[in-house]
C-alpha cells in the first residue's frame, strides 16, 4: 500500500513467511535487504514504513525477546549490514519503540533527505499511539 504526503510516497512494506518451521536463512535475509535497498534507490521520493507483526510467531534462541521485538532487531541488523557492505551513507533507519498494551515496533526507512519527514510522521505514530492508551 502506498499513499503520498506532499511529494513523499510513503509504501508499507510486509514480510511474510510463507512456509517452513525453520528460522529464515541468511541468504533470504541478504536478498530481502538488496530488495529494499534497490527499491529505495530506484524511487527518490520514498520512504519504506514497516511493522513488525506479533500475528505469527517466529522461531529464535532467545524466548525472551517477543516475537516483534526480535524482527525488529532482526530488521536492524540486515539494514545496518547491508548499508555497511554496500558503503550507503544516504540511508537511514528510524526505528520507533512504543509501549502500549503491547509493544509495538516499526521501522522508517528513508533517505537522509527525508529525515524531517520521517521525524514528522514518528510524532504523529508516537502521538496516535499516546491518545489512544491514555484514552483505556
Amino acid at each position: 500500500m502506498r499513499k503520498s504526503i506532499r511529494d513523499i510516497e510513503i509504501a508499507d512494506v510486509t514480510l511474510e513467511r510463507v512456509k517452513g518451521e525453520n528460522p529464515t536463512d541468511i541468504g533470504i535475509l541478504l536478498k530481502i535487504s538488496d530488495i529494499i535497498g534497490k527499491v529505495l534507490n530506484d524511487n527518490n521520493n520514498l520512504i519504506l514504513y514497516f511493522y513488525c507483526d506479533d500475528m505469527h510467531d517466529i522461531p529464535r534462541r532467545d524466548k525472551a525477546l517477543t516475537p516483534q521485538k526480535f524482527r525488529s532487531l532482526l530488521f536492524s541488523r540486515m539494514f545496518d549490514k547491508y548499508i555497511s557492505s554496500n558503503s550507503i551513507i544516504n540511508i537511514i533507519n528510524t526505528p520507533i519503540e512504543i509501549k502500549a498494551d503491547r509493544h509495538i515496533y516499526i521501522h522508517l526507512i528513508s533517505r537522509a533527505c527525508h529525515l524531517e519527514h520521517v521525524n514528522a510522521i514518528k510524532s504523529t505514530i508516537m502521538e496516535g499511539y499516546s491518545v489512544n492508551v491514555s484514552k483505556k
